[in-house]
């Protein structure tokens, strides 16, 4: 059976906030990261992360997974836009990262220092950073 994409992804976004019982059992680590386009939550399981992203100005979500080597993540995307190759680049301390990403349908072009996120770090819904208002919410 086939879900529609919304069911789809509020059921992506469910799995990936599920909390687990015993942490230290489990190695996974969940971050909440403030970006332009909206909220950007991601689940790190070792080499393995995935992530669910709101798209304010279309009022519909989207995703990512991959693998973690270092501070870097090589995966995919999927959302409203279509899909593609996604490489998401983590400061040290992985309160913020930048991406590097391009769509299945123009595999040819990159776009770069377009999408970048910050940890999200009290109760805030927006915040100013090199000219840019980064969505929590």
């Amino acid at each position: 059976m086939i879900l529609p994409l919304t069911k789809t992804l509020t059921l992506l976004t469910f799995i990936l906030v599920l909390p687990t019982s015993d942490l230290d059992t489990y190695s996974t680590i969940s971050r909440s990261y403030c970006t332009e386009i909206g909220k950007f939550n991601m689940l790190f399981d070792e080499d393995e992360v995935s992530g669910s992203y709101s798209l304010t100005v279309k009022n519909s979500l989207g995703a990512v997974w991959g693998k973690l080597e270092g501070n870097k993540m090589t995966g995919r995307w999927f959302d409203a836009d279509g899909g593609g190759e996604i490489i998401i680049t983590f400061n040290e301390d992985f309160s913020w990262f930048t991406t590097k990403y391009r769509n299945d349908e123009k595999p040819e072009t990159w776009y770069t220092d377009q999408w970048h996120g910050a940890l999200r770090t009290g109760d805030e819904s927006t915040f100013q950073k090199d000219g840019k208002t980064y969505r929590c919410e």
